[in-house]
């Protein structure tokens, strides 16, 4: 039996429409792709009956179609049990026999037709007249002409009653979604990791469709854990749809339940439940973002669906690895990064074409630097040459694309290069979040300051109670030394997270570019343990005290950093820092030299940070200003 042939059959609460090539439940068309619906019309040819997996090959992937049977085949009849509500373990309509094939076990019941209409009335049938079957294909066999004019008068009502099944128009797409953190309903922490990673998947391949505005994953991960109502969250984020969702692992068994909702109405639009094992994780995250797409009524592009469908990787244990990586990177602490080094090169390592990967060793790297557990020279070029490798693998990468604008101008000086980047990146993905924190800092740093307040605040409407992007608009405020305005940004992003260490930085440095270094002093020892006493704090900290004429202590700052060093890298900036505050020249640009040869990332905004005003006026700091290619 192939699609097109045969009259309608019935099954439980089901109903197959073969000619249409439609699978309905109650009446309600579900969404089917082919190659399901076919293995399904094959089960239904010879019920009862094995159906050989040899047999499917040679009617679905012929010889010459070069695609991995076994993976087509297994992805093919989950997705068919899915639209069925059906469990592979206790089935009630396809029964597995491992390594030979499927059975249909049900009972079906076959229906009378006129043409995609099924009857169960006993009545006369005949065959049309050709006049009637030329201008058709879909009307093969008909009832006696009284019973076909009952059923044209029939047709003729609905039409007049506004045609709801032949002429509905089509809902509207949805503009705005927030995918809200799984939920690990499993009791097991182990399976956070995947909850986390299909969440930020969804979000990923759905913010590539332009027409649609996704909440970045930065927004989203604050209702982690947290019992809100989806309207309330709809509203507070302004959008349209919610999608929510539950994890639970039992064994090798993975189960994943989501719902798609109209927060408006508070209506469901969606909901489906994937029944899968571990390694079909991959394919768990495909069917989520297809049926979502679908259910927002995406008009999509033949590219877009491309797209959409394309895996990062075919391998489920790279992918698994991966998304322990970036569970790791996500805390943001200098021990859980390094635990992310050793998964991103573990993924690696299974699939050596895996692009996102490569590009979240980068920016594992790229934290490594910046917590200076490892410096600069030797963490960059490693950051440097795995984001080119994700691009090599995969050029529409923003990950990639935004990592090597960070390295462009941070590390390499070059800001042309970094311009491309993050402009790339961001027509790649414009809610990745870390494009949105680190392209205001290169706009500011390569003399755009303007458009980098603007960036920041663009950013922060988006997202009113983001900490992080709430602290850029403070961190450009500063840079453009409207000194008040950062005082009162920092403190807004302290009402939002009192513990957001670098607002204390921040709020520190605004302090001194007033000349307030009193009140710095208290800000600083807070950021020091916050910050769980990192070189930057013991350096601004000796700052205030130098610019407070307290040498004593100021020096006792540097003696402590010296000591520092001999268990960690500690950036030579951070030394020149308290001697550019005791005004000692010769010391600040002997440590700023050294400094120099690190390329540590802070040079990038030399031009910008208040407290080098000490040094502005010697000509060592201008020549050193034109050495890094700093633009005007």
């Amino acid at each position: 039996m192939e699609q097109g042939k045969g009259p309608p059959i019935r099954f439980g609460i089901y109903e197959v429409d073969l000619q249409a090539g439609e699978l309905r439940k109650r009446g309600v068309k579900l969404k089917l792709q082919q190659q399901p619906f076919l293995i399904l019309a094959m089960l239904l040819e010879r019920p009862g009956e094995l159906v050989t997996r040899e047999e499917i090959q040679k009617r679905l992937w012929p010889e010459d179609t070069f695609v991995d049977f076994d993976r087509g085949l297994n992805r093919a009849t989950n997705r068919l049990r899915d639209s069925l509500g059906d469990d592979a373990g206790s089935p009630r309509y396809i029964e597995t026999l491992p390594r030979r094939g499927y059975r249909f076990i049900a009972q079906i019941e076959k229906l009378k037709e006129i043409g995609h209409i099924t009857d169960r009335m006993p009545q006369q049938v005949e065959t049309a007249p050709e006049s009637l079957t030329s201008g058709s294909r879909g009307f093969v066999r008909v009832m006696s002409r009284p019973g076909l004019v009952i059923v044209m008068i029939g047709i003729a009502s609905l039409v007049l009653l506004g045609g709801f099944f032949f002429l509905r128009p089509r809902d509207p797409a949805i503009e705005s979604v927030a995918v809200m953190p799984f939920s690990n309903v499993s009791g097991d922490p182990d399976a956070e990791y995947l909850c986390d990673g299909i969440t930020e998947s969804l979000i990923n391949n759905l913010s590539q469709f332009p027409t649609l505005r996704v909440m970045a994953s930065s927004t989203v991960f604050r209702y982690k854990a947290r019992e809100i109502a989806l309207q309330k969250i709809g509203d507070d984020l302004h959008v349209q749809a919610v999608l929510s969702g539950t994890l639970l692992r039992q064994g090798n068994t993975l189960i994943v339940h989501a719902e798609l909702v109209d927060v408006k109405t508070g209506t469901q639009i969606w909901a489906g439940q994937f029944n899968r094992h571990v390694e079909d994780v991959l394919a768990i995250q495909s069917d989520l973002s297809r049926e979502i797409s679908e259910n927002l009524r995406l008009n999509l592009t033949g590219d877009e669906r491309q797209r959409l469908a394309r895996l990062s990787t075919e391998d489920a244990e790279a992918y698994q690895l991966y998304l322990k990586g970036r569970y790791y990177w996500n805390k943001r602490n200098p021990e859980a990064v390094q635990k992310a080094v050793r998964y991103f090169e573990q993924a690696i390592s299974e699939d050596p074409a895996y692009a996102l990967a490569y590009a979240g060793l980068a920016d594992a790297y790229i934290y490594l630097s910046f917590f200076n557990v490892v410096s600069p020279r030797d963490a960059m070029p490693r950051a440097k040459s795995a984001s080119l490798k994700a691009l090599e693998m995969d050029g529409h990468s923003a990950e990639a694309h935004v990592s090597l604008g960070y390295i462009s101008y941070s590390y390499d000086w070059d800001w042309a290069a970094a311009g491309k980047h993050f402009d790339r990146a961001l027509a790649l993905n414009p809610v990745y979040t870390r494009a949105h924190s680190f392209y205001p800092l290169y706009l500011i740093s390569s003399g755009q300051p303007q458009g980098a307040l603007a960036a920041a605040k663009g950013a922060l409407a988006l997202d009113p109670a983001s900490p992080a992007l709430s602290h850029y608009v403070a961190l450009q405020l500063y840079f453009t030394r409207q000194f008040d305005q950062a005082i009162e940004q920092c403190h807004k992003t302290l009402e939002i997270d009192p513990t957001f260490a670098v607002a204390y930085q921040v709020l520190g440095e605004a302090y001194l570019g007033k000349g307030m270094n009193r009140e710095a002093v208290p800000v600083f020892e807070k950021y020091r343990v916050l910050s769980h006493g990192g070189p930057d704090s013991i350096a601004l900290l000796g700052y205030s005290h130098a610019r407070l004429g307290e040498r004593g202590m100021a020096l006792a700052a540097i003696k402590e950093l010296r000591a520092y060093s001999n268990k960690s890298f500690v950036p030579a900036f951070f030394i020149a820092v308290v001697y550019a505050g005791l005004e000692d020249k010769d010391q600040a640009f002997l440590w700023l030299e050294k400094g120099y040869d690190e390329r540590y990332n802070r040079f990038a905004y030399l031009t910008l940070e208040a407290f080098w005003d000490p040094l502005r006026s010697d000509d060592r700091f201008s020549n050193l200003v034109r050495r890094i290619g700093i633009p005007p």
